[in-house]
């Protein structure tokens, strides 16, 4: 609940008043901290703590010791697919909104959002290893999206 305010609050920076892509961008502020607690596991097992659903863990044949044993089961990777696909999902909802939102606001926004959901990218990339591996986009996949983002932008308009 506290991602979604996150969304909310940029939209006042943005001066966005459209109820509908109010609720875009609260989409996209859950999708990041969904692709933040995705993405930090291993770090956030080294302060003993665990921000991944219970229910959802034990739904999946999960339990805590599993985390902190750091096993990557075929229950973890299908639980993390779950996550990863929830989290796109999001993102997916996020980009209607941004859409919504004056040209000026529009790139800086596609480009957050492009270049976290890549972290799920990388996940997957690191076959689901988020106990020992940190996913991350260098700064060269960073700049290598703003062709793309813009080309969306343009084609879009």
């Amino acid at each position: 609940q506290v991602a979604g305010t996150v969304g909310l609050l940029m939209c006042d920076l943005f001066d966005v008043k459209d109820l509908v892509a109010r609720h875009h961008a609260v989409d996209l502020g859950v999708a990041m901290q969904l692709t933040n607690i995705l993405r930090d596991v291993g770090e956030d097992l080294e302060r003993n703590r665990i921000y991944l659903p219970q229910d959802e863990l034990a739904a999946f044949g999960l339990t805590e010791q599993n985390i902190f044993d750091k096993q990557i089961t075929p229950q973890f990777v299908d639980f993390m697919k779950f996550q990863i696909d929830r989290a796109r999902s999001y993102y997916e909802s996020a980009d209607k909104g941004i859409s919504m939102l004056n040209k000026d606001s529009q790139l800086p926004v596609y480009l957050a959002r492009y270049n976290y959901s890549r972290i799920l990218d990388k996940i997957e990339e690191n076959d689901y290893n988020v106990f020992d591996q940190r996913a991350y986009l260098n700064s060269t996949e960073k700049l290598f999206i703003l062709p793309k983002v813009l080309y969306e932008l343009k084609t879009a308009s």
